[in-house]
């Protein structure tokens, strides 16, 4: 019997060993993922904050004569 239940625990830590790291990597994708979108997010707010306040919106005498 305790052939039977050493195998059965060799299989058990290998496929622990095997599926945990996926778990991790996973976890790590899903975080990065997150902070690329905060760090987009970011950019364009900045570049909306950069063009309002220092792009010329108004309209100008040349446009005006066409």
């Amino acid at each position: 019997m305790a052939p039977g239940i050493s195998g059965a625990l060799i299989t058990t830590v290998t496929a622990l060993c095997v599926a945990i790291p996926p778990c991790w990597l996973q976890l790590l994708v899903t975080s990065i993922r997150g902070i690329i979108v905060e760090m987009d997010n970011f950019a364009a707010e900045l570049a909306s904050e950069f063009e309002h306040k220092y792009v010329d919106h108004s309209v100008r005498e040349t446009e005006l004569r066409r």
